[in-house]
């Protein structure tokens, strides 16, 4: 009897002594990079991130994968997981935050990608 009453003390002390404690987990994180001109954010972020850009010309592509977001640039025209959302200026920030996306602070509303863009060829395989 008097180890189950010890052993009830020691877990109300380990209790209490937890309350005083406390750890952060950052539901905020975040995962930036910059993309040519445009700084790019998303939240929240990822441990599991890649980029990769090309030019040809005057012709640039920039991607950014964060979990499961993608974020590419082309010539300025901005898509975030295959929706398009209008053409950027130079220097404008791009923020994905739960699925919304924020152009210089600014909401934007995603469009379908016209099927012709999607199965467009990339330039130099016209030339």
């Amino acid at each position: 009897m008097r180890c189950i009453f010890c052993s009830g003390l020691m877990l109300l002390v380990a209790v209490s002594m937890l309350s005083g404690c406390s750890f952060n987990v950052s539901v905020n994180a975040e995962s930036d990079t910059d993309m040519g001109s445009h700084h790019v954010v998303v939240k929240p972020g990822s441990a599991m991130t890649s980029s990769s850009s090309a030019t040809f010309g005057d012709d640039a592509t920039y991607t950014f994968n964060c979990g499961k977001v993608t974020v590419k640039i082309e010539n300025e025209a901005l898509m975030v997981n295959e929706l398009s959302y209008g053409m950027l200026e130079v220097g404008q920030t791009v923020e994905v935050d739960h699925g919304k996306v924020f152009v210089a602070g600014q909401e934007r509303t995603g469009k379908p990608m016209e099927s012709q863009d999607k199965d467009k060829p990339a330039k130099q395989d016209i030339e």
